[in-house]
């Protein structure tokens, strides 16, 4: 493997030679994606080409030199891209250009996603299926290295690309045969032949040739039901690694997202909260509609073999990424507003049922310290679109809660006062909880603790049960 500084007098020196000039950053990009292909050749099995002079020309140059012929529309298909090229090296070249990358394969997929991250290309995007004629991707226009004759091309893509879209085939010395061929072939559609120019021509270099065809037809291409839709094609790709992340609380508040799953919930949050939802997660475009995916969300469709690794629950796809915000403060000084839940449960599950109760008792709830995320998976999958329905807020430890003394906070605990014939106070109630076993922290004055009567060889209600239970009694009383 050359060193760096040889590699980039290689790359410079051999585009020069085509008549090509280099910038600084697309030098710096090509030197990157030579050495990644260096590395990552052997492994992959990405080229059959080993000698870095060659590797430049018919990789880099040979792209390069067919972008300067080409104008086409957005977005530009590269058909058959196998580990990226032409399509990265064009995308290097026209930064202007808007590309999706079509390869069904997984290694060269690999490659391709770890190529287009480490070299910054925002203008690429990634097909990472197999390209048939049921393709439903809209496409102005298509480029093709070598990866099917004229023919082949001609039917393939004659009911995927719109009127007028051209189709650029980069042909080696036998593309005059190749179009004499595909004029009488079957399928061929509505595509006539626009021009074919050569290019290299530079001594020691075989002859290349750019066929240039454009389709003349009236059939308009689907409109797309998603605007922004993107490809997830690798457990490698460094969005899906951020989202395996969201599988614990520490990942979540690092990213301050959080994933949303099960079809009612689903469609509950797009319902009720719809600027919150950052995207949806999905296999397919068809299973967004089902779920109410509003048109303006952001998609990404994840391959069938790797999506199991976002959907912990097998609930199935779609998949909400959320907001998750840090949680507000809750003020230990401010009167309350509502009545409301003070828990530090460190089981998300416990969370979560206690979050729905809250949203659907009209409570508030306050997380102590010790509390889990409310956007754990396990927290969403008890509370559902909760989180965001009622008032959520972070609050101080256990202890120092107990130190606080305020007289509308009542802790609820085995011994305390029978909540049943509790007299309520008139204005909003504070229900503090302890820990699943400890139970609380700090003395609490008997006037203010509260207790469920429980039938004997029952030690303790769940957290979560003894908490709902007893802000509907305290309603109850309240009401008289």
């Amino acid at each position: 493997m050359p060193p760096p500084g040889r590699r980039a007098e290689t790359i410079e020196r051999e585009f020069g030679r085509a008549g090509l000039g280099l910038s600084r950053l697309e030098l710096e990009r090509f030197v990157k994606l030579d050495e990644l292909l260096g590395m990552r050749n052997a492994e992959l099995d990405l080229t059959r080409i080993e000698d870095p002079v060659s590797i430049v020309r018919k990789h880099y140059v040979d792209a390069a030199l067919a972008a300067e012929l080409m104008d086409p529309d957005a977005p530009l298909m590269d058909l058959g891209s196998g580990a990226g090229f032409p399509g990265i090296p064009m995308a290097v070249r026209k930064p202007g250009w808007r590309l999706l990358l079509a390869e069904p394969r997984r290694r060269k997929l690999e490659f391709i996603e770890e190529a287009v991250e480490l070299l910054g290309l925002g203008n690429v995007e990634i097909y990472p299926h197999k390209v048939t004629r049921a393709f439903d991707r809209p496409v102005g226009s298509i480029v093709s290295r070598d990866y099917l004759s004229v023919a082949g091309a001609v039917e393939l893509c004659a009911s995927i690309l719109p009127p007028g879209g051209r189709l650029y085939l980069m042909k080696g010395a036998n593309a005059d045969r190749e179009i004499a061929e595909a004029r009488d072939a079957p399928g061929r559609g509505d595509f006539g032949p626009e021009r074919t120019e050569a290019y290299g021509a530079i001594p020691g270099w075989p002859p290349r040739r750019l066929v240039v065809l454009r389709r003349s037809g009236v059939v308009v291409p689907p409109a797309p039901d998603w605007p922004t839709l993107t490809e997830i094609a690798s457990a490698g790709n460094s969005r899906f690694r951020g989202w395996l992340s969201l599988a614990d609380s520490r990942g979540i508040r690092r990213r301050g997202e959080c994933l949303v799953s099960g079809g009612k919930s689903v469609r509950d949050l797009c319902r009720a909260r719809p600027e919150a939802v950052l995207g949806a997660i999905a296999r397919r475009a068809g299973e967004l509609e089902a779920a109410g995916i509003p048109r303006d969300v952001p998609v990404y469709l994840v391959r069938r073999e790797i999506f199991p690794e976002l959907d912990l629950f097998g609930t199935g796809p779609p998949l909400l990424l959320v907001s998750a915000p840090p949680l507000p403060r809750w003020d230990p000084e401010a009167p309350l507003v509502r009545d409301t839940f003070l828990v530090p449960f460190q089981d998300p599950a416990n969370i979560g049922a206690l979050v729905r109760t809250a949203a659907a008792m009209g409570a508030d709830a306050v997380l102590l310290r010790e509390a889990a995320s409310p956007y754990h998976p396990k927290a969403l999958r008890a509370s559902g679109p909760a989180p965001w329905q009622t008032g959520v807020y972070a609050g101080p430890p256990l202890a120092e809660l107990a130190r606080l003394g305020r007289p509308d906070i009542f802790a609820l605990s085995p011994g305390g006062l029978d909540l049943f014939t509790f007299p309520p106070p008139a204005g909003p109630l504070g229900l503090a909880l302890g820990l699943e076993g400890p139970g609380l922290a700090g003395p609490w004055p008997p006037e203010r603790t509260l207790g469920i009567p429980m039938r004997g060889g029952v030690e303790s209600l769940n957290a979560a049960v003894a908490a709902a239970m007893a802000l509907a009694v305290v309603t109850r009383n309240r009401m008289g």
